[in-house]
């Protein structure tokens, strides 16, 4: 009896390991064939011994650089990039790690963040200045970026960008969001860890028709993200970022970054609040309060400032309203130009 069982036991394994090789096997092929079949669009730079992702069309200056926020890469820019180039040369960029671009071997920080972009512009031969525009994460990679290099800078736009003391000044208004916030990250790398696992197998490669666009992309623009969802390691990246984002901020109010001059800047903010179900109707109001004097003491980087609420989107404007963040970089374009 007990060999009989034993006997189960070791086909049942050796079953599963065949499944398990051949799954592998298979997803290796899939992610090898998605992978050719959605090429870098741009060029691959070499930054130091890794290469980072440039896409630049149009012509003209200054030149428009497009950065995307935390777990989003270059093609989140598509739409705007073909727009602005009508009127000027655009690039957008992948950070280390995400889209085609190659992980950093260094610790993430917002100075390295800001290095890395001018080391890729300055050895793609895309020389200054720039009117720099960075949504969420990035909104702060551009004012490090314009901070350590003022003189390459012409202007910028902030789309519902991330402060340096963002969480730090919403914990104080709402003492329950600092644990909420904690729940939420790690509930994040969970999910991101799984879909990562998922990838680095080939499941994701094998089955691509099963990922699901939430920030309702594009056809061609969600065939490239589910190309380097399944093919890359965007996932480890996104949780590695995370782990790094106290880093990061911290390493921002280390610079005390409080002002650009007459620096031409457009501050595009969220207007659109969904309260928290988990805090009161006080705790929601006090919240959302905080969040707009954030985004409103941006202004104080510059004299020549001034601020546009997108009245009907959240936090990804560039998705939501589009033509916002076009007409935003337009009218910087046209107040560097004159």
């Amino acid at each position: 009896m007990k060999k009989k069982l034993l006997r189960i036991i070791t086909i049942v394994l050796l079953v599963i390991l065949i499944l398990a090789v051949s799954t592998l096997a298979a997803g290796a092929i899939a992610k090898s064939n998605l992978a050719k079949q959605h090429p870098a669009p741009g060029q691959l730079v070499d930054v130091g011994g890794y290469k980072l992702h440039l896409y630049c069309v149009g012509e003209g200056g200054p030149t428009v650089v497009l950065a995307a926020g935390m777990g989003d890469f270059s093609v989140v820019w598509n739409a705007i990039q073909l727009e602005i180039a009508k009127t000027t040369r655009v690039c957008s960029y992948d950070r280390a790690g995400y889209g085609w671009s190659d992980p950093s071997p260094e610790p993430v920080t917002a100075s390295l963040m800001a290095e890395e972009l001018h080391t890729l512009l300055v050895n793609a031969n895309v020389p200054g200045p720039y009117v720099m525009v960075g949504h969420s994460l990035s909104g702060l990679i551009v004012r490090v970026f314009a901070y350590n290099y003022p003189d390459e800078v012409a202007g910028m736009v902030l789309v519902d960008s991330t402060h340096e003391e963002q969480y730090l000044r919403l914990t104080a208004a709402v003492p329950e969001f600092g644990e909420m916030l904690q729940i939420g990250f790690e509930k994040g790398k969970g999910q991101n860890r799984f879909f990562g696992f998922l990838s680095s197998t080939g499941i994701m490669a094998l089955m691509p028709q099963i990922i699901p666009n939430p920030a309702g992309f594009d056809e061609d623009t969600f065939e490239q993200c589910k190309a380097i969802w399944a093919t890359t390691g965007f996932f480890e990246t996104y949780v590695a970022e995370t782990d790094a984002l106290e880093n990061i901020l911290a390493d921002t109010r280390s610079m005390h970054i409080t002002s650009f001059g007459d620096l031409p800047l457009i501050v595009l903010s969220a207007g659109l609040f969904e309260p928290i179900p988990t805090l009161s109707e006080a705790e929601n109001q006090k919240f959302h309060e905080t969040q707009q004097e954030l985004q409103s003491s941006f202004l104080m980087l510059s004299s020549e400032s001034k601020q546009i609420i997108a009245k009907q989107s959240g936090h990804f404007i560039h998705s939501d309203q589009p033509d916002i963040v076009i007409d935003a970089i337009q009218e910087i374009l046209h107040a560097v130009q004159e």
